[in-house]
């Protein structure tokens, strides 16, 4: 990996669908934000910050990451929606270029975070330093998440607002790439109860006899 990519987890939001702090549900002994993170960890990204906002001081006691890269972003704002999230964690980071996840996305595949990576590093090659560049992954043909930010610094992020992250903004980055994965990961997010025991249930199956 680049050592200027840097990675951003969005976690700040209130959970209002699920009824309760999604970050910390269990998920196999440990919260699904913790789950995530250490998924994230895996992956030689230059440092991985995870935003939060909504009962960040809970999570941050209930989750203890032991590796040097990492560390919180505290988004006061996290109300006004996830694109102040994104800011938040985008401008604190190190790096050129980011990527960024979803806090409640457990079930990417291994695999899946890599090809995006090098994708975007490729194309990041191919134009230079000077040029924003966007790679998001598809699982059939429905947009999902982590999505690679090249040159994250050279995008003009003055019109992001609200609370539907950066789907429409980046869509104006002239360099944007759909890439198509067979991973169901990258869409399946934890929303609300009947989502949180549907994906639970996959990575979890019940033992036989």
């Amino acid at each position: 990996m680049d050592a200027g990519v840097f990675a951003v987890i969005l976690a700040a939001g209130t959970s209002s669908r699920m009824g309760r702090p999604k970050q910390l549900l269990d998920w196999g002994g440990v919260p699904l934000l913790q789950a995530v993170i250490r998924k994230v960890l895996v992956y030689p990204f230059s440092e991985v910050i995870a935003v939060i906002g909504y009962r960040a001081a809970e999570i941050q006691r209930a989750i203890r990451i032991d590796d040097g890269r990492f560390r919180w972003v505290v988004n006061g704002r996290y109300s006004s929606g996830q694109s102040s999230s994104l800011l938040a964690g985008v401008r604190s980071g190190k790096g050129h270029s980011s990527m960024i996840f979803l806090g409640d996305l457990p079930l990417l595949e291994d695999g899946t975070i890599r090809r995006i990576a090098e994708e975007g590093l490729s194309r990041l090659r191919r134009c230079g330093p000077s040029q924003p560049v966007v790679v998001r992954p598809t699982f059939r043909g429905v947009p999902g998440h982590p999505v690679f930010l090249g040159n994250c610094r050279r995008i003009d992020w003055v019109q992001l607002r609200g609370d539907a992250g950066a789907r429409g903004f980046l869509c104006r980055v002239q360099n944007r790439t759909l890439l198509p994965v067979e991973d169901p990961g990258v869409v399946m997010d934890v929303d609300t109860p009947e989502a949180y025991e549907s994906l639970r249930h996959l990575a979890f199956p019940p033992r036989k006899g």
